[in-house]
């Protein structure tokens, strides 16, 4: 309810408050509308951090733990009560400069949950403003008119108990000031035929201000197209000099998005972009017209310390551990992620197949937890598929929403290894160390081990007794033989090391390693 239109991740200049910190907190039980008429005049509150997970700081009983409590107190056949019980969240807060400033403007005010554990109703200074019920992709509602020309504000949140694991608001609040003329939202695509990029772009405004587009590399310093267009009119750009987008080569773009009018520019948001194509056949995923071997996890988006409030360096230390891994695929579990783990995702080249929030079965609730996350995550070159389900109606729904990508089914898979006829390796690259030298096989799709240093050396009672460095040029999914004189005693290891540093490990970093005991 109130709900403004999901929009893609992006970069914005708008004024931006931050409104995560101490808040104030509040266990509460009652029937569903005896809570929303308590929630804005609630007191005799606690402490809590958001963003934050309120059973970590002791201010939250889960719904199920409360019922065996009241099971073991409930007298002789009285019946269980209809009662919820919910949380109620409150905090004050102070215009920064750029938003005062934007208020007294007239700019709309918007106010944003970045994650909760839902089902959430919000007030702003008494009035209700908006209710959503997902709570893994950002609610957004317009609190412009609930504002009151005071120098304080308050914002009160009722959260009702739910099946999620963690209960809380577990990612960012914040407020925004929109200006009257301004971009709702970026709907790109962005594909590669091998030879060169393709670019569709739509863009979803308010005011019907001329919309100015410009393709830059990801430093800003060169243009490499640029285009004028009327609101919600679909422009296309052909034959783009850029490099495709892929999890071993993950070369991204800068796409800058300016509403212009006569008085000047009145908004601007970019976001980056990979050009890659995605496909799916009866011989599986394929990107670039080649065949993917997606070696993947599973990943739920929790922390042992933290819970649901993950931070971001959390996040990258999972994208690095996939990398070291030889992990190039990420299945997202049960709920979307945070944003920011696409944002990683698509800088340091993983393969993301996405989800809606899995916590409503078929129904308007559902519809719309479907909607957000392709809205969110839909310019994102990491996300290769949507793991929807198997409803038709929500795979129609989807497909509506974003044509480009396939659905992920979770059913069962053939064992691959009798597929394959041979053991599954998660290395890129895998190594058979001989008597007259090593065996190379390359499983990666796109990029040679030329950059690659094979690293060969004889062990023997423990210590090195021998050391030999070479290179080899393996062309993706083919297999070399490296000429090695070994010594004639020992064991023979074979070590396969990064020869340039990247963001997820400094040159020298061993991916592979293979070895023979003569």
């Amino acid at each position: 309810m109130n709900r403004l239109t999901v929009h893609a991740t992006w970069r914005s200049r708008r004024p931006l408050q931050m409104l995560s910190s101490t808040w104030q907190v509040t266990g509460a039980t009652g029937t569903a509308s005896e809570l929303i008429r308590r929630a804005p005049t609630q007191q005799n509150f606690g402490a809590t951090s958001v963003p934050g997970v309120l059973e970590l700081d002791g201010s939250w009983l889960r719904g199920e733990d409360q019922a065996r409590e009241e099971d073991a107190s409930r007298v002789g056949d009285e019946e269980p009560s209809d009662l919820v019980h919910a949380s109620i969240l409150r905090r004050k807060f102070i215009f920064d400069a750029p938003l005062k400033e934007a208020v007294e403007r007239g700019w709309m005010m918007t106010l944003t949950f970045g994650g909760f554990s839902g089902p959430l109703y919000a007030w702003v200074d008494g009035t209700f403003v908006g209710f959503c019920a997902d709570g893994f992709i950002p609610a957004a509602f317009d609190v412009t008119s609930a504002l009151q020309p005071t120098h304080s504000h308050a914002l009160v949140v009722l959260l009702m108990d739910s099946p999620v694991c963690c209960h809380g608001l577990f990612r960012e609040v914040s407020l925004e000031a929109r200006p009257p003329a301004h971009i709702v939202d970026v709907v790109p695509v962005a594909s590669h035929d091998g030879r060169a990029g393709a670019l569709t772009l739509r863009v979803e405004t308010t005011g019907g201000v001329e919309v100015h587009a410009a393709l830059v590399n990801e430093t800003e310093q060169e243009r490499l197209w640029s285009a004028v267009a009327s609101p919600d009119e679909v422009v296309t750009a052909r034959g783009l000099d850029v490099i495709p987008w892929s999890a071993e080569e993950p070369a991204l773009y800068r796409l800058i998005v300016t509403l212009r009018d006569e008085e000047g520019v009145k908004d601007t948001v970019s976001l980056d972009l990979g050009f890659r194509d995605v496909e799916a056949t009866s011989q599986g995923v394929s990107l670039a017209g080649k065949a993917l071997a997606l070696r993947g996890v599973t990943r739920n988006e929790c922390d042992g310390r933290t819970g649901l409030a993950v931070n971001i360096p959390d996040m990258l230390d999972d994208i690095v551990w996939c990398k070291r891994h030889g992990v190039n695929t990420v299945v997202i579990a049960d709920a979307p992620g945070h944003a920011r783990f696409l944002d990683l995702a698509d800088e340091y080249g993983l393969y993301i197949i996405d989800c809606a929030s899995n916590l409503y079965g078929p129904g308007v609730a559902r519809d719309e937890a479907i909607e957000a996350a392709l809205r969110r995550d839909r310019a994102h070159p990491s996300v290769i598929a949507w793991a929807i389900g198997d409803e038709e109606d929500e795979v129609r729904a989807a497909h509506a929403l974003d044509p480009t990508r396939p659905e992920y089914s979770q059913a069962r898979f053939p064992d691959l290894r009798k597929v394959r006829g041979e053991e599954l390796h998660y290395a890129p690259v895998t190594v058979a160390p001989s008597y007259s030298g090593v065996t190379v096989r390359n499983h990666m799709t796109f990029t040679s081990t030329s950059d690659l240093e094979f690293l060969c050396r004889v062990v023997e009672e423990g210590h090195e007794t021998w050391e030999y460095s070479a290179s080899l040029d393996v062309a993706p999914g083919e297999m070399g033989f490296l000429e090695v004189p070994w010594p004639s005693s020992g064991i023979r290891e074979v070590s396969v090391r990064l020869s340039y540093s990247t963001g997820w490990a400094s040159a020298g970093f061993e991916i592979a390693h293979g070895s023979l005991t003569v």
